[in-house]
């Protein structure tokens, strides 16, 4: 993804899911100038040129000035917001979070070492959820028939009965919302 110098944005992507209905989106998008997709809906990559709003440009221009790097995907959430994950020193960090233009929330949800690796959707969980979903797997919870309960998968991570459903319900929420299964509303 890069800012150019006629403040358009440029963005090579890759995906998966419907490729006909992208195409129709980008194809009556009026910020869109141009596109190219490749593939199918197993998987694609697509180039886009769009014209770049303020807030796009204002968040473009300050990457290039900072010592930070943006990862991808930029992924968005339920709410609406983006999920961005960048890379920098703690340095870099403090000039992001005092710097934020006018309208932008930013809310840390965690950080530490970057381990680039392959992207998938147990890097979105917690390290409380991955915990326990681990156990769940281990202890047979999504076997069928089922193998454990709640409260053997409370027993073994330390929680309560009540905790070990929530940490399942947000896991397999999470999970499924990754899919793309069929028509969303996204």
């Amino acid at each position: 993804m890069e800012l150019l110098a006629d403040d358009t944005v440029a963005i090579f992507a890759e995906g998966r899911g419907d490729v006909e209905g992208l195409r129709q989106i980008l194809s009556e998008s009026p910020e869109v100038l141009e596109f190219s997709i490749s593939g199918d809906d197993a998987g694609f990559f697509s180039y886009t040129r769009y014209a770049a709003d303020d807030l796009t440009r204002i968040l473009m221009e300050d990457r290039r000035e900072s010592s930070y790097l943006i990862d991808m995907p930029i992924e968005y959430t339920d709410d609406g917001g983006l999920r961005v994950t960048y890379i920098g020193t703690e340095a870099a960090f403090a000039d992001v979070l005092s710097e934020q233009p006018e309208g932008i929330r930013l809310e840390v949800e965690r950080t530490g070492p970057y381990t680039p690796g392959p992207r998938h959707v147990v890097s979105r969980l917690t390290e409380r959820q991955r915990e326990v979903l681990r156990t769940a797997v281990d202890l047979g919870y999504y076997q069928e028939p089922r193998e454990a309960t709640h409260n053997e998968i409370a027993a073994v991570t330390g929680l309560s009965e009540t905790t070990v459903g929530e940490h399942l319900r947000k896991i397999e929420a999470t999970v499924f919302s990754s899919l793309h299964v069929g028509a969303t509303n996204r």
